[in-house]
């Protein structure tokens, strides 16, 4: 059986108008989304109910309750675990404590709390764990609640001291727990072999027997026990190994470490290795024991571990919790995983459809029935979502743009508006003309409740202007493209705006041409796009550069042109490679950033789809607002976005 649901309500920051209800899958889960959204909570409500293999000692206290929008904190919480998919093994042990549910047995457990205030002022906090949707049913016995017990990896784990000798060290728990070490606690039988038992007292023996070691203990007893003791009472030590003790303590005197690279002597290794070391220990413990639910908890396994170890990592989990194929001769035990993570990286290398996002206390499975995904659209981000797009499963707000010159421009801009989008949580995704629409859909729904993440896409138009005819030779360009040609171009752009998604499309053509469309910011284009094409860094050279730029833009105003005209000789170099976006863009950020313009200045001189975009996603986005209202469409035949991105890419 596995967990098919955990639910909370009045449980910490899941409100009980609006509970918790997280579906999860046989295999893999993994929770993602920004800080304070609720993904520990939802790890301690497991631990809560199950409770976990390792000696925590869990126990609601006060601060487990809900506090509502009012500032009144609440007097009980119901957390509760569903399993299905039971065995006919586990119906039969279990049935007492089983629900009938439209023909199928499903196994609820529950736990309560509930709070009152003493007389005194302070806080009385009582549990119960109980059978039963509601934990109406029947309390939980020793033999199913050890069943039940997670295996819990907390986050920023001292895994050197874990796997350390010590007194009820985790080792020698994960030691005493194994299956196999149950005949070695034993002397062995007549004519077999040595037992670990038999090896320790037999070495007890020896140390004994030894003349220095029995001197020691001698000079104790006679020297000073002898003098301390009463005539009735008399004080006698023994030095050795300890091994007549209980198995525990033999088993405490275990360690578990790394050899050295090279070498006999025993070195230290760092964090991330020895990491790596105790999680594989604790995942030997989970497959040991079939008589137990194979249930794995995981706070941030990316601790420690630098990226390549992250990936490493994440496929070897990804095993554990598949499904054995017996036609490839797998037979390990299949492991529910419930792991939270915020590395980008580790999240890129997980499968979409095992991935469910957190954001403002509500659960977002990311599965194929739950997105506006195709399934195509699965397979393409399977191939193209790397780190450097996977943080946008830990954003407060999302910009989704087709290249570098936004990605470097754009915080400058926002920066300049007094919009800092670091100091907003926003992240930008940089898909390189490649499915724009494609990632903004991860964030939409099906039905349901919108996730409060707001979206900005920021596309080209590209639809150069009639004074750009020379430059871009057999491309039409607006006075010769129809009426419903522009439209459908623009009902392709924004195809897919709402839930919270919305798209913010260039005025003319591209962002840099736009940009070199403004009066008050042409000049600073210009000098960027020139300071562009050169390789140089010497100070005199760049300063003449911007001499030259400045007195070039002023001779262009002088003989009258019109600000498109300008435009289209500023961006003629780069329309032309002979500046690329990504120089132009660090260029122009650069010069931006030493304008005195105040935002509200800035406000009025950049193009208005920027400002608009930067309002949106820092601060524009009301959670729970109907979707955005599309622009009208055009009774035209729409065109493929991939089909037009790629088109317009390459006519770029």
């Amino acid at each position: 059986m596995y967990i098919s649901e955990i639910y909370a309500s009045g449980f910490r920051c899941f409100d009980p108008t609006a509970p918790l209800q997280l579906k999860l899958s046989p295999g893999l889960n993994i929770l993602v989304g920004p800080n304070d959204a609720g993904k520990s909570a939802i790890i301690d409500a497991a631990r809560y109910v199950l409770w976990t293999r390792g000696d925590d000692y869990i126990r609601p206290d006060e601060h487990d309750f809900h506090v509502g929008g009012d500032g009144i904190r609440g007097c009980d919480f119901l957390v509760r675990c569903t399993f299905d998919n039971l065995s006919p093994d586990e119906e039969a042990r279990f049935l007492e404590w089983c629900t009938n549910e439209k023909g199928n047995l499903r196994l609820h457990v529950c736990m309560r709390g509930a709070r009152r205030v003493s007389p005194g002022g302070g806080n009385v906090i009582s549990s119960q764990h109980r059978a039963g949707a509601e934990g109406e049913g029947l309390p939980l016995d020793g033999e199913l609640r050890e069943y039940l017990k997670a295996t819990y990896l907390k986050p920023l784990r001292d895994a050197e001291r874990e796997m350390r000798a010590g007194r009820r060290s985790r080792l020698s728990r994960i030691l005493g727990a194994m299956p196999t070490m149950g005949s070695q606690s034993k002397p062995a039988a007549p004519g077999a072999n040595a037992t670990l038992h038999d090896t320790l007292a037999a070495a007890d023996t020896a140390v004994r027997s030894n003349t220095v070691v029995g001197g020691v203990a001698s000079s104790v007893n006679t020297d000073f026990l002898d003098k301390l003791s009463f005539m009735d009472d008399r004080l006698v030590a023994t030095l050795d190994l300890g091994a007549g003790g209980s198995f525990d303590q033999i088993l405490e005197r275990f360690e578990l470490y790394l050899n050295a690279r090279a070498g006999t002597e025993r070195v230290q290794r760092g964090l991330g290795y020895n990491n790596l070391l105790f999680m594989a220990a604790e995942l030997l413990l989970l497959q040991s024991h079939p008589d137990q639910i194979p249930f794995l908890l995981i706070e941030e396994p990316e601790a420690h571990l630098h990226p390549q170890h992250q990936t490493l990592f994440m496929e070897v989990l990804a095993a554990r919790a598949a499904k054995p194929d017996p036609e490839k001769g797998e037979t390990h035990q299949q492991v529910q995983v419930l792991l939270t993570t915020h590395s980008p990286q580790l999240a890129a290398g997980a499968e979409l459809e095992t991935m469910t996002l957190i954001v403002g206390h509500r659960a977002f499975p990311l599965g194929m029935a739950h997105t506006r995904l195709e399934a195509d659209d699965y397979e393409f981000l399977r191939r193209f979502l790397d780190a450097t797009k996977a943080n946008l499963f830990f954003a407060r707000a999302l910009i989704v743009v087709e290249g570098d010159g936004e990605h470097l421009l754009l915080p400058a801009i926002a920066e300049k508006l007094g919009l800092p989008l670091s100091g907003h949580g926003v992240s930008i995704v940089n898909v390189g003309h490649r499915g724009l629409f494609r990632y903004s859909r991860i964030l939409q729904r099906k039905a349901g409740n919108a996730i409060a993440v707001p979206v900005a896409l920021i596309p080209d138009r590209d639809i150069p202007p009639p004074e750009a005819k020379d430059l871009v030779g057999d491309r039409k360009t607006e006075n010769e493209l129809t009426p419903d040609e522009i439209a459908a171009r623009l009902k392709t752009l924004r195809r897919d705006v709402g839930d919270p998604v919305d798209a913010f499309i260039a005025d003319c053509w591209t962002l840099e041409f736009d940009l070199a469309l403004r009066p008050e910011l042409a000049e600073s284009v210009h000098q960027a796009v020139q300071l562009a094409k050169t390789s140089s860094r010497k100070p005199e050279r760049l300063a003449k550069i911007l001499e030259t730029a400045s007195a070039t833009y002023a001779g262009w105003k002088e003989a009258g042109l019109s600000a498109t005209e300008i435009a289209v000789k500023i961006y003629k170099p780069v329309h032309d490679k002979e500046a690329s976006k990504a120089a132009v863009a660090e260029q122009l950020a650069a010069i931006l950033r030493k304008r005195s313009d105040t935002p509200e200045q800035m406000r009025d001189r950049l193009p208005p789809y920027l400002v608009r975009a930067i309002d949106y996603v820092t601060g524009g986005y009301i959670p729970g607002a109907p979707a955005l209202a599309p622009e009208p469409e055009a009774e035209v035949e729409e065109i493929g976005v991939a089909g037009m991105e790629d088109a317009a890419a390459a006519e770029v």
